[in-house]
């Protein structure tokens, strides 16, 4: 039939354009593609004529510029921007709960300085990175230390230990618990390290084997067992592991026992260990009394100037002050010895007599 050839013929040729169609498509744009290489490149012919004639860019973008040089605030703007960043820093200090352990906190000149007693003291301000809302470590000062002065941080160690303190926290949620948590931990190591160098030296020079010391496994509460510990050995050695173990110094020692380190259980000892709070603690074996308060006796170390020396040397004159004590008291309580006018009598003298001995 004529009709039916011509509508296939009709048909045949529509399908044809079509596909003609969708490959013309696809030709333009793979030829899109390769013109966007073949173009050619266009010039900033005004920005070349100001860097030749004026030999400057002034459209130079401010972050290249901010790389070259740092900005210095002209003195009639330095002073309004230092008072806002105090009130900045100050508005920050109340937001954030802050140890109790500070003892001290004051802000001036754009910065915040936070300081411990015996353990460090840090000055601090806003922009860690760039971020105003973060705190940035401007110095750091360790207040351990002994007779010979504090103990040496080097510059080195000390950045590196900054940049640490600065980004934990950055992560925290209260950074100055942080803050004080890592410091106070590393102030306490510290402190266990110079007793026992100190014992150490002590046991070396004129003490010998008059005394000994072992570590308190357990430096929380002392309710651990002891390890001993050999008398010559590094006191980083000693004081590895997760926490700091606390120290027990015995003294007046048996001499046929102290070679054999059998008279631990029967000599008199001090102990220096961090408590529950995790502050230095000192205590002695036994009651003994303050010959100069007539109360019980109260150890404590002075951890800006320590001398584990000082203190054994109290711990021996209380001892030995109760147990004369002790003496007096059986000796008054016995009826078969009597005091008479000629006995000698021994007294412990004041601070006022002892100043006008010395004179």
């Amino acid at each position: 039939i004529p009709l039916v050839q011509y509508c296939q013929q009709l048909a045949s040729t529509l399908s044809s354009h079509d596909t003609c169609f969708t490959q013309a498509a696809d030709y333009l744009f793979f030829t899109h593609e390769g013109l966007q290489q073949a173009r050619a490149p266009i010039y900033d012919v005004p920005s070349a004529i100001e860097v030749l004639l004026t030999g400057t860019y002034q459209r130079l973008p401010k972050c290249i510029e901010d790389i070259g040089k740092q900005i210095v605030l002209p003195e009639e703007q330095k002073k309004p921007a230092l008072l806002k960043l105090d009130t900045l820093l100050r508005s920050k200090l109340l937001e954030l709960l802050l140890p109790k352990e500070i003892s001290k906190v004051t802000v001036s000149n754009g910065t915040a300085q936070l300081c411990v007693d015996g353990e460090f003291r840090v000055m601090l301000t806003l922009g860690y990175r760039g971020y105003l809302s973060m705190w940035r470590i401007l110095h750091l000062e360790l207040l351990v230390g002994d007779k010979n002065g504090l103990v040496k941080f080097e510059e080195s160690r000390r950045y590196a230990f900054g940049d640490e303190l600065e980004r934990r926290m950055a992560a925290a949620e209260n950074p100055f618990m942080t803050l004080y948590s890592i410091l106070h931990e590393f102030c306490i190591t510290l402190v266990m390290d110079t007793n026992i160098r100190q014992l150490q030296i002590l046991r070396q020079s004129r003490w010998k084997d008059a005394i000994r010391f072992d570590l308190i496994s357990d430096g929380a509460g002392g309710l651990g067992g002891h390890v001993q510990l050999p008398q010559d050995a590094e006191p980083e050695s000693a004081t590895s592991g997760q926490r700091t173990p606390g120290l027990r110094i015995m003294y007046w020692l048996d001499p046929d026992r102290s070679s054999g380190g059998t008279d631990s259980s029967l000599s008199p000892f001090i102990k220096i260990e961090p408590g529950q709070d995790l502050q230095i603690r000192c205590s002695h074996s036994t009651f003994v009394i303050d010959p100069m308060t007539g109360n019980e006796a109260e150890f404590s170390l002075d951890q800006n100037c320590i001398d584990v020396e000082q203190l054994l040397l109290r711990a021996i004159t209380c001892n030995r002050h109760t147990r004369l004590l002790e003496v007096h008291k059986e000796l008054s309580n016995n009826s078969q010895i009597c005091q008479t006018a000629g006995d000698v009598t021994l007294r412990c003298l004041s601070d006022e007599s002892q100043a006008d001995l010395s004179k």
